[in-house]
């Protein structure tokens, strides 16, 4: 299963949703910023497989659930439904290849076995789960490639697509619909097209706020002195005329793109270096009657960051664990952020973790550009000593005791990144032998193995907070928290 879920929804299944449901895929892989590579064969399979399920399935299912996640730091996309189980499926998918010569039809099972072959399909709990394994690609870097002329665009294609991923469009307009929604890592356009030059299609790119550094070279067979002129006032990044060289071509973009990278790495800097802690250090320790609460975080209050409410009169103890998603001092600084603003909630008396997920996610959903996602675990521990755990995107809790070990896989999903959220919490009683483990991706990296699972049953509460938190696997440059629970 996937251990950490970061979109999930349900659909119903029939002919007229499959458009929603790619359009809403294609909505999300762009939030999460998944390479159009993937997202596009992601759609694809998604609506392949479900065009299968209503044509062959003896009893149709009636929904699908859509699943993107972790698990083991592989990234898994499930589709589960709700029909007759397809014992065929598995065999179906596997011996499906595609053929030689063009065809229009009978290509879906075969497109699925050759974008993703790594895959399991099984029944249980009276679903049915096809779960694909996602390739581990190293990304390219995205080009968008506007030029009027197929020829050209042609040629592009054969120079550049062995060291990039490519965007190509023969139309200005096309390739701007696609730059309001999506994001890229330079653009290469001609100058001259028709109804808008290359100088005009760049100031309608840099209304995008998104697109404002976006390094931009033009390609033209003009090389009059006064357009050259014109190009460096504009502070275009490199001007190449026709005809193309393929070598130039390859050192003119990765000198480009290494120039653009350096700047953000110095301005992250200079970010990072005006930075402060956002709330004092946080305690080691925690007391709640007999309940032990352990915390180690690295580096203190940056980008993951924690709240705590003591418990009050009829109202019980809660801990909140966030991370802003993504790296660097930008996440760190709409941590901050975030932090204040769900500070600002339980100030404000808000203490419903449901309320506090669904108003958090409402203003996320409605920020600027739609750019901020959120991961946010909320643990009640009651009078009870019941631990009731709220996951939206964190990874999932561990429980251990001496003779089991248990991930507490119920989670809703980011926050930020869809309007639907089933909230649902997983309630654990704490007794003398269980511990309950918390942490945010920063430890889930490169995870613990089942043998080290096993191996933590055996030590007692404290050791097995201290050896998850001495795991030599976790990340060097993530930041990292780790709860533990215990009595």
């Amino acid at each position: 299963m996937i251990n950490q879920v970061l979109f999930k929804q349900t659909f119903c299944l029939n002919y007229e949703n499959l458009k929603t449901i790619r359009h809403w895929l294609k909505s999300q892989s762009h939030k999460l910023n998944l390479s159009y590579e993937l997202s596009q064969h992601m759609i694809l399979v998604c609506n392949e497989y479900c065009v299968n399920l209503l044509a062959h399935q003896r009893l149709t299912a009636s929904h699908v659930e859509l699943k993107y996640g972790l698990r083991n730091n592989q990234a898994r996309f499930e589709i589960i439904d709700n029909g007759s189980h397809w014992q065929a499926m598995k065999e179906k998918i596997s011996s499906a290849i595609l053929p030689e010569e063009p065809a229009c039809n009978k290509l879906g099972l075969a497109l699925i076995n050759t974008y993703f072959p790594d895959f399991k399909y099984f029944l249980t709990n009276h679903q049915n789960i096809i779960q694909f394994n996602l390739p581990q690609k190293k990304s390219k870097p995205q080009l968008l490639i506007v030029d009027d002329s197929p020829s050209q665009l042609a040629l592009f294609a054969t120079f550049l697509r062995d060291h990039y991923q490519l965007i190509l469009f023969s139309k200005p307009i096309e390739a701007l619909d696609w730059l309001a929604h999506s994001q890229c890592n330079m653009v290469i356009t001609d100058l001259h097209m028709p109804n808008i030059n290359g100088f005009s299609f760049r100031d309608k790119v840099t209304e995008f706020k998104h697109c404002q550094s976006l390094p931009f070279i033009f390609i033209s067979a003009d090389n009059k002195d006064a357009t050259l002129l014109e190009a460096a006032r504009a502070g275009i990044d490199d001007y190449l005329t026709k005809p193309l060289n393929k070598e130039k071509l390859l050192t003119i973009l990765k000198r480009v793109l290494k120039r653009h990278s350096t700047l953000a790495s110095v301005f992250e800097k200079q970010l990072l270096a005006q930075m402060t802690p956002y709330q004092s250090e946080f305690p080691s320790k925690i007391m709640l009657r007999d309940i032990t609460i352990d915390i180690d975080q690295y580096p203190i209050n940056q980008g993951d960051f924690l709240l705590y409410r003591e418990p009050k009169k009829d109202k019980p103890a809660m801990l909140i664990l966030g991370d802003n998603m993504g790296h660097g001092p930008l996440a760190k600084a709409n941590g901050i952020g975030w932090f204040g603003y769900i500070a600002g909630l339980l100030d404000a008396g808000i203490e419903s973790p449901k309320e506090i997920c669904e108003i958090l996610n409402q203003q996320l959903i409605a920020a600027p550009n739609n750019r901020h996602l959120i991961c946010l675990m909320i643990m009640i521990i009651d009078n009870n000593n019941t631990v009731h755990i709220y996951n939206a995107g964190m990874p999932a809790a561990l429980q251990l005791s001496h003779d089991k070990s248990i991930h507490l896989e119920e989670n809703m999903g980011l926050l930020g990144i869809n309007t639907q959220l089933t909230i649902e919490p997983k309630r654990i009683t704490l007794t003398k032998d269980v511990s309950l483990h918390c942490y945010s991706d920063g430890l889930a990296n490169h995870p613990i193995t089942i043998n080290q699972i096993n191996r933590l049953t055996h030590y007692q509460a404290k050791e097995r907070h201290m050896k998850i938190w001495q795991n030599p696997q976790r990340s060097a440059i993530d930041d990292k928290t780790l709860i533990s629970i215990y009595r």
